[in-house]
């Protein structure tokens, strides 16, 4: 029988995955695990420029006599871009591909010429051999029977059909390798990270395409993982509620004593705008890469905006020491905001970043001692739904949850109003507020719309420059994909 991958006829990326069929699965005893990724693109753009060398080498001239060469103003991808614009340059790139790969299978693997073939293959349940069931097809056994695929062995990205079809998706493929520094160890890894990113691609297009969206989405480092990889293994934030979980510390301040110190008397203040950078209270955007440390981030942060608010001293803190010693967390597999915040004045206040440096995914001891000067916290407090803005501009950045999903992932800029998760799963830091006037195609006016700042730790490469701008209502109401399900701050004064 042959083997077919399942889509969906309103798939988007029906193409890629039609590309894909009768692949079936591949039996490891007869086929190895044939071919470095970096090697089939990066390989294929470099025999590229070689051939093209001769055209854009020459030397050619502009008004007055001066010479210059046309390869000093490109590279590989000015090059394949190039070509991708004839149909000629993309029969070349495809006919390039293909050649190359033959000749690495020949050279590694000493493969046929022609990868393809049938094969059996056997299940083996009870008192099945291992070629023979000859149990009743109606009996309990009657899924142990044998099974002959029909497979083809061709990578799919050297098939000159799959190529000529989809060559800017491969090429742009070829290019997010190069940016993010992609490595994948074997040619079927590589082509499942090309399923996915085919996939997210077409999405990102499919949105940005519709007329009158708030918000635009982006390609980032994130791009050949499916959701539930990224799930996995970063948006890690644990559930937890701080009064049915049992937590009844007496660290824990209420509200209402708490902003009654620092709000003035009057009660008054803007709801249209405030913004702690604006005020140097907020740390440069930081990267968690590989380490499901989103709430490390998130509190972490919230303790820096403290120190430059009450202190005027904007410093740089450890996430790795809270990742490492906050034990009722799970380090890179997650952990949740107030239990964060309860590990933290346990410890005593934390190094700085420079003194505790953070390693990403390598196992490390806590190392309590590892610095002299503790930046310490006194107490934390859970912040009211209703009363956001309040908490932002007279206490602080404020550690949030939220309900992220791949709408939330592939966020590039604008007002983000995309749908959400089902739970928090996600922690970010909301640093201030503001409103922009925006053009409704509805009311053919413009209108106000207002948002939250949000600060994320995926590194500046992600939204605007590491911040998003999530949708909110003038006095903060509006809770976009659940945000702040759990909402806290931590405090450094005496209280």
């Amino acid at each position: 029988m042959d083997y077919h991958m399942q889509y969906n006829a309103q798939d988007p990326i029906n193409g890629e995955r039609k590309g894909f069929v009768g692949q079936g699965y591949i039996d490891k005893a007869i086929l190895k695990k044939k071919k470095n990724c970096l090697i089939l693109l990066s390989v294929s753009a470099i025999c590229i420029f070689v051939c093209s060398a001769f055209y854009f080498t020459r030397p050619a001239e502009r008004d007055g006599g001066v010479t210059y060469k046309i390869a000093d103003k490109v590279d590989d991808d000015y090059i394949i871009n190039f070509l991708l614009k004839s149909k000629n340059g993309k029969k070349f790139i495809a006919s390039k591909v293909q050649e190359l790969i033959s000749m690495y299978d020949v050279k590694k693997e000493n493969l046929p010429a022609q990868h393809g073939g049938t094969y059996k293959r056997f299940a083996k349940r009870d008192q099945c051999t291992r070629n023979n069931c000859s149990v009743s097809p109606y009996g309990k056994n009657a899924a142990q029977v044998e099974v002959v695929a029909q497979v083809n062995l061709v990578n799919p990205l050297v098939d000159t059909k799959f190529l000529m079809a989809n060559l800017e998706t491969v090429n742009s493929f070829y290019l997010f390798m190069k940016e993010h520094g992609k490595e994948y160890s074997t040619a079927d890894e590589m082509q499942q990270r090309y399923l996915s990113f085919a996939e997210n691609l077409a999405k990102i297009k499919a949105h940005n395409s519709r007329e009158n969206v708030l918000y635009r989405k982006g390609m980032n480092r994130f791009g050949d993982l499916s959701f539930e990889e990224i799930k996995k293994k970063y948006l890690t934030l644990k559930s937890f509620d701080l009064k049915s979980d049992g937590i009844k510390s007496p660290r824990v301040s209420d509200y209402d004593d708490i902003i009654h110190k620092y709000k003035p008397k009057d009660g008054t203040f803007d709801y249209v705008k405030h913004d702690w950078r604006e005020f140097n209270a907020v740390t440069p955007v930081k990267d968690q890469k590989n380490c499901g440390a989103c709430w490390a981030f998130s509190t972490v942060g919230v303790v820096e905006s403290q120190y430059a608010i009450r202190k005027k001293e904007l410093v740089s803190l450890s996430e790795q020491e809270m990742v490492d010693c906050s034990f009722k967390n799970y380090g890179c597999d997650g952990g949740n905001i107030p239990i964060a915040f309860e590990d933290l004045l346990d410890l005593g206040g934390i190094c700085k970043e420079k003194e505790y440096p953070y390693v990403d995914v390598t196992p490390e001891l806590c190392d309590i001692d590892r610095c002299k000067n503790k930046y310490k916290t006194t107490t934390y407090v859970e912040i009211p739904q209703l009363r956001f803005k309040e908490a932002i501009k007279f206490l602080g950045p404020i550690s949030v949850s939220i309900c992220a999903n791949d709408d939330f992932v592939y966020y590039e800029g604008g007002l983000f109003d995309g749908s959400c998760g089902f739970s928090p799963n996600h922690a970010v830091i909301l640093v201030g507020y503001g409103m922009e006037e925006m053009y409704d195609a509805m009311s053919r006016k413009n209108e106000k719309r207002y948002y939250f700042w949000l600060k994320n730790s995926w590194g500046e490469k992600w939204g605007e420059k590491g911040y998003m701008k999530i949708q909110t209502d003038e006095y903060g109401l509006m809770k976009t994909c659940s945000l702040g399900a759990q909402a806290f701050v931590a405090l450094i004064d005496e209280v």
